[in-house]
């Protein structure tokens, strides 16, 4: 998620609702009696979408905090490994230095001046003499091999230390970048909060009213309306074809390679610097085919999905917080992956999107209509898949939001759950 997260008030407030007086008014004549039902059921579904869209924007606001926290794990593995390396390749320049300063004092001293002064003043034979021009020329032989090599370990140590300056200077914008997008979270989650709260205030007044009308109870229209909200949120997901190509790696995610470092320009007063390179270069790895798509999914392992349920269920009723990970609170793909690290079974980092990209690029998706028990339900887009939660067979289990704690629920698939599951076994 790369565009910075807008947290917006929620559109209730400014709603204006009926008095218990206009329902009693209303209640007189038929016709009233029906534009003030309307009106009332037009408020509740108001309050539902105002209380789904800000848990939506929570949700969304929390992985892109999860997505710029894995990017800034990532810089920060680098700064450390570029810091590491420019350490080791400086030692190696400054022994490189000194072994050609030994060297270019050992050649001054057996210079061909030196030779022809110590001939005249001993006398020395012609043998002498060839022997010593010989070594001489051995010694310049050799001191251009080491000035060579002092050179390209100076500048190999000049081009690791730019790179982990700019390592560094990353590494400090995207804790910035992971601060600024944890209070947007947190905002969110506070707006979301606000929305439930109100939802449940105005709906319980309004839920008697629209009873009053219709001669019935607040309870029987509560639930009635549950029934058609539940309804609605069961429609089939569309059938699609598993994706055969795999998604770009994310930042964070183990097993991704990190952009190879470029060294800095050379200047025409210095040689080009060597690049940092440990041994020869590998040749660019020829394109992985993609793989086809499945005709018919693996079934799921069994012990590795009773252990991961089993885990879930544990966890049933613990308080949902932003990147929480246990022992007693959790979010959305803080749970999925400890459920499946009690398994012994990586899903991905702390992050929905990172957890469908690793199943993806591992070819474990598989066609929402065929989702077995311990499959991952995803919500979202590519990209941005700000949900996630494990398949029980005949329900999910999830930490929702900020407002509810884990629970086990039906699968609600309104509100762009993905068309496929992610199966981490099998």
């Amino acid at each position: 998620m790369t565009t910075s997260v807008g947290v917006t008030t929620p559109a209730f407030a400014e709603e204006t609702y009926p008095s218990w007086d206009d329902v009693q008014r209303a209640k007189q004549n038929q016709a009233t009696k029906k534009a003030e039902i309307e009106k009332i059921s037009a408020l509740l579904a108001g309050l539902r979408d105002a209380a789904a869209e800000a848990t939506k924007d929570a949700l969304i606001a929390a992985e892109a905090f999860h997505i710029a926290q894995d990017e800034l794990d990532a810089a920060t593995v680098k700064e450390k490994t570029l810091t590491k390396q420019a350490a080791t390749a400086k030692k190696t320049a400054d022994t490189s230095k000194m072994r050609a300063g030994l060297i270019a004092a050992h050649l001054a001293k057996a210079g061909a001046q030196d030779l022809s002064l110590n001939m005249f003043l001993n006398g020395g034979r012609a043998d002498d003499f060839l022997h010593e021009l010989g070594t001489a020329s051995k010694l310049s032989e050799q001191s251009e091999t080491i000035y060579r090599q002092a050179i390209q370990d100076k500048n190999t140590a000049q081009s690791l230390t730019g790179q982990a300056t700019s390592a560094k200077a990353e590494r400090e914008r995207l804790s910035e970048l992971s601060k600024s997008r944890f209070d947007d979270a947190n905002e969110a989650a506070r707006l979301s909060q606000v929305a439930f709260d109100t939802e449940q205030k105005k709906s319980s007044e309004l839920f008697e009213q629209l009873a009053l009308l219709k001669d019935t109870t607040a309870e029987a229209e509560r639930q009635y309306q549950a029934g058609l909200d539940a309804a609605e949120a069961v429609k089939p997901v569309p059938a699609q074809p598993v994706p055969s190509q795999p998604s770009p790696p994310v930042s964070g995610q183990p097993g991704s390679p990190a952009p190879a470092p470029v060294p800095p320009q050379p200047t025409p007063s210095q040689p080009a610097p060597a690049p940092p390179v440990q041994g020869p270069a590998p040749a660019p790895p020829a394109p992985a085919p993609a793989p086809p798509a499945p005709s018919e999914p693996s079934a799921p392992n069994p012990s590795a999905v009773s252990t991961a349920l089993g885990f879930a269920r544990a966890q049933l009723g613990e308080r949902y917080v932003l990147g929480g990970a246990g022992p007693d609170v959790w979010d959305c793909s803080g749970l999925t992956k400890a459920a499946y690290a009690a398994a012994g079974v990586y899903i991905g980092t702390h992050s929905a999107t990172n957890q469908y990209n690793t199943m993806r690029s591992e070819g474990r998706l598989v066609p929402f209509a065929q989702a077995q028990a311990g499959d991952l339900v995803f919500w979202g887009s590519p990209g941005n898949y700000w949900h996630v939660a494990l398949h029980t067979g005949s329900g999910i289990i999830e930490a929702p939001n900020p407002s509810k704690p884990v629970r086990e629920y039906f699968i609600h698939t309104r509100g762009e759950v993905a068309p496929y599951v992610g199966r981490p076994t099998g």
